[in-house]
């Protein structure tokens, strides 16, 4: 756990942060069984997820993953992966370490909507696009839970960076412009800094932070600070 006082250290320095994914983390995407992290995640939800959900088994014609058992509230999991990413964790002999340096990428990207003489929209960030893919497979009245197991945001409990310079907010802001969501509630599923499962709602941004030790030691941090001078 990081202690209060180099939380606000990190506000007077710049950070480099590194990651490494535990190869294992392909068998939880390959074999499913992330959607039942995710329905064990939502049940222990006292804030982000308040009711009780079920699984739905039954899903020859496309129905969603997830059911609110009291409302009928429907949810339905996804990893913004796309095809090639997937036959990378598909195959037996899939580098980890090749996937692990793209989502590194991907994440650096949203670097270069803020730097430099050609700024790069949010619409045409990797992550971004894969998000898009994935709310238009889904029905207008299915919320959808983005389970993203690698590193993609900088956060922890009470963290000093919750705010305009996240990936997932901007992303959000920018479907919500250019794609109808009006009808869907989206949630990130994702391990912070200090090793929590983050439940996040996209549209209120609120976030809960649950110890869940089944996934969270798949994804591990490293800072670097760098003072300011």
């Amino acid at each position: 756990m990081i202690e209060a006082v180099n939380k606000m250290e990190l506000l007077r320095n710049y950070y480099s942060i590194y990651s490494t994914i535990h190869n294992d983390v392909k068998d939880i995407i390959k074999s499913g069984n992330y959607e039942k992290i995710i329905l064990d995640l939502m049940n222990a939800s006292k804030e982000i997820f308040p009711s009780r959900y079920t699984h739905l088994n039954n899903q020859a014609h496309g129905e969603c993953d997830f059911v609110d058992v009291v409302t009928c509230e429907k949810f339905d999991a996804k990893i913004p992966i796309d095809k090639r990413q997937g036959q990378m964790i598909g195959s037996r002999k899939g580098d980890v370490g090749a996937l692990t340096t793209e989502f590194h990428n991907e994440a650096l990207e949203f670097q270069h909507c803020f730097v430099g003489d050609e700024k790069k929209p949010i619409n045409e960030l990797k992550l971004f696009e894969k998000m898009k893919n994935n709310i238009s497979k889904t029905q207008s009245d299915e919320n959808i839970v983005f389970f993203i197991p690698f590193p993609i945001v900088f956060d922890f409990e009470g963290s000093p960076f919750i705010g305009a310079s996240d990936l997932l907010k901007k992303i959000y802001r920018e479907l919500g412009a250019s794609t109808d969501i009006s009808e869907k509630k989206l949630y990130a599923i994702y391990i912070s800094f200090d090793q929590k499962m983050v439940l996040r709602n996209l549209e209120t941004d609120k976030r809960e932070y649950l110890q869940f030790p089944e996934i969270q030691h798949y994804v591990e941090y490293n800072i670097k600070h760098i003072e300011i001078d």
